[in-house]
Order: C-alpha cells, then sequence, then structure tokens
C-alpha cells in the first residue's frame, strides 16, 4: 500500500477552476472519503489522482513518488466506477482475470490471485457466469475484485454503491467496509451521500465548488464543522440556524434574532470564546437531535411554537416547526404517537451544542 498527496492541485475546465489549489494527504492503509454536492469537482479529482485527467497545477505524489507524468497503467493504482464496467462477453473469471493476462502474469499465478481474491468477496460460486446473470450487488462485488486481484497500491471509489437500491448499498457499504479492515488498503472513495461517508471514513474532505471546507474525522466534521456549509452539508436531516445577535443585558449575553421575535439567554462560557467584535452579525446553529421538548435546568426555552408536520420514522419522529415566520426548523425526537399537526409545544436547547457562525465570513466561531 502507499500514501497519496495532493499538493496545491488546481484543474480548469475553460474558464471554469472546478478544482482549485487542493492539498491533500492520505496516510497508509487509511480509508478517505471525499463528500460533497454534485458537480463540486470530488470526481475530477479522483481522476487526477488516477491519471485520466491531467492537472493544470500542482502535484501528486503516490508512495513517495511525483506522477504528474506518469501514466495511468503504469500509476498501479485501482480504481472501481459506479458503472461497474464489466466485459459482458467474458465470464466473471476472465472478468478478474483480464488485467492479469495483459501484464503477462502466469497463468497458474492468474488462477491463484482469481480463486483468493472470489473468496475474500464470497463470490466463488459466480465465476463462471456472465454479468448478465448477476445482479447489482454481484456486478459491484465483481468490479472491487477486479481491483483486488491487481495487488495496487491504492483503491479509487467513485460513487460505487449509487445503483444500488437502498437496502443493498446499506449492506455492499459494510462489505466495502470489512473488506478495508482486512485488506489495510489506502482508499480514497468519493460519494455524495454524506451518510456513507461518515459510516465507512478514517476521514472526511468536505468539498465545495473544488475547494476543500473541512479535512477531519467524521466526529470533528459532525461536532465542530469549520463553516455553515458543512455544518448544513453533514447531518440528516441537516443543523437549523437562525441569524441574529449577542449583546448583553444585565451581565448576561442573549442572542436576539433579526426579526426581534426570538430572544434567550446563552451560556456566558460560551459567548468568552468569541470576541464581541461578532456580536453584531451572528448565525446560531443547532441539531435537530439537539432540541428537545422536555425542560432540563441547564437547557435553553424557545418561545412557543406549533407542529406543522410530523414524518414518523421509526425509531425517530421529525417534527417541523417555524420558531419565526418562514423558518423552518427540525426537532428529532423519540419516536411518539402522542403529539398532534397544530399542537402547541415548547422546545428547548442543549446549551453545549450550539455553534454560533460569523454572519460575514460563515467561519465557525468556536473552533
Amino acid at each position: 500500500m502507499a500514501s497519496i498527496e495532493l499538493k496545491n492541485v488546481t484543474k480548469r475546465f475553460g474558464v471554469n477552476t472546478v478544482v482549485n489549489d487542493v492539498s491533500i494527504s492520505v496516510l497508509n492503509g487509511e480509508f478517505l472519503a471525499l463528500v460533497g454536492p454534485s458537480g463540486c469537482g470530488k470526481s475530477t479529482l479522483l481522476r487526477m489522482i488516477s491519471g485520466l485527467e491531467t492537472i493544470d497545477e500542482g502535484t501528486i505524489i503516490i508512495d513517495q513518488v511525483e506522477v504528474n507524468e506518469t501514466p495511468p497503467k503504469n500509476r498501479n493504482i485501482a480504481m472501481v466506477f459506479q458503472n461497474y464496467a464489466l466485459y459482458p462477453h467474458m465470464s466473471v473469471y476472465d472478468n478478474l482475470a483480464f488485467g492479469l493476462k495483459m501484464k503477462k502474469v502466469k497463468k497458474d499465478e492468474i488462477d491463484k490471485l482469481v480463486k483468493n481474491t472470489a473468496e475474500l468477496l464470497d463470490i466463488s460460486e459466480l465465476l463462471e457466469r456472465k454479468p448478465k446473470q448477476l445482479s447489482g450487488g454481484q456486478k459491484q462485488r465483481i468490479a472491487v475484485g477486479r481491483a483486488i486481484v491487481r495487488n495496487p497500491k491504492a483503491f479509487l471509489f467513485d460513487e460505487p454503491l449509487s445503483n444500488l437500491d437502498a437496502k443493498l448499498r446499506v449492506k455492499m457499504r459494510t462489505d466495502l467496509l470489512k473488506l478495508h479492515k482486512k485488506q489495510k488498503a489506502t482508499s480514497i472513495y468519493v460519494t455524495h451521500d454524506q451518510v456513507e461517508a461518515m459510516t465507512m471514513a478514517d476521514r472526511i474532505a468536505i468539498i465545495d465548488k473544488g475547494v476543500i471546507q473541512q479535512i477531519d474525522t467524521p466526529i470533528r466534521v459532525y461536532s465542530h464543522p469549520n463553516n455553515l456549509f458543512v455544518a448544513s452539508f453533514i447531518g440528516s436531516p441537516s443543523m437549523n440556524f437562525l441569524k441574529g445577535k449577542i449583546s448583553v443585558k444585565n451581565s448576561k449575553p442573549v442572542f436576539t434574532s433579526k426579526s426581534g421575535l426570538t430572544s434567550f439567554n446563552l451560556p456566558l462560557n460560551l459567548v468568552n470564546e468569541i470576541s464581541d467584535e461578532y456580536f453584531d452579525n451572528i448565525t446560531l446553529g443547532i441539531r435537530p437531535e439537539d432540541i428537545t421538548l422536555k425542560f432540563n435546568e441547564s437547557d435553553i426555552p424557545m418561545n412557543p411554537t406549533s407542529i406543522e408536520l410530523i414524518e414518523h420514522m421509526g425509531d425517530v419522529s421529525l417534527l417541523h416547526i417555524s420558531p419565526e415566520a418562514n423558518k423552518e426548523w427540525k426537532v428529532k425526537i423519540p419516536p411518539t404517537e402522542s403529539l398532534q399537526i397544530e399542537q402547541k409545544i415548547s422546545i428547548y436547547l442543549k446549551p453545549d451544542k450550539i455553534q454560533l457562525f460569523d454572519g460575514i465570513t460563515e467561519q465557525n466561531l468556536l473552533n
């Protein structure tokens, strides 16, 4: 396996900069997820690492060797695509063996590598079948197997599960993660699904408009987002926000919304972490699961509000409320059938879960 390093990598298509001055270091054996909305540049970044796309500026280093001018076939990188890219006229065995045959590997060695890989992926009984005889999940296993059999320095996954149904995606996600733990392979995994990234990766790189917004562990990204974009992108449902300002009344910090309709005290220790130069333009953030309907002594009460919609999701109930006009929030609570639409409720914020963002730069002031 190998480390992968990107130094100030930039890619342009005409006047559009799709990857902008990106620097990432992927450790030997690490599983890094690249996540972001469609069109943010994550797949282009992956293609540049593989050599399928040239770079305009910067340096790509694989296993401590610069590969800017190295052809894809000489980088010893295996890429798994979302469309499987299997040869339809070949058996599963021949699909797995094809790359090894092109490298002139001996026949008995090919047979050994193919059968070992098939056993690892639990697809031994499929070796004589053609791709048209396989399910979507089986095809994806073959695509992964074709990458593994080559024993590459690193694996690149480009949204490999996006063509599968929801239930199969969950299973394949677990299988890929188990495989990574066995192989200890350096892997970069592109996805637009933030749940997929959170559950699989050692670290996550969140990208927006070709720029890295944050690289950190899933827990850090979730609990300490760098900015409003990361806070809104990571988490399902996304974080609730309210614009306003902070003032000090009777030695107590008070948050007041921009409309002036919502006002409540903030913990002193929270406000002490930021400079008062930011007080006039603040965006407060709180996740749906960090709002409660039951008051505890340390919780922060907000104005009573009405339930506009209830989504019963089995393990949780999701309440849609509007603390102010045209400002929808979501509250995640244990499953309940006792609440009704239009019912008036009181809500309370967990003070240690509040995030405060600069209203101008959108950067997290508490990081």
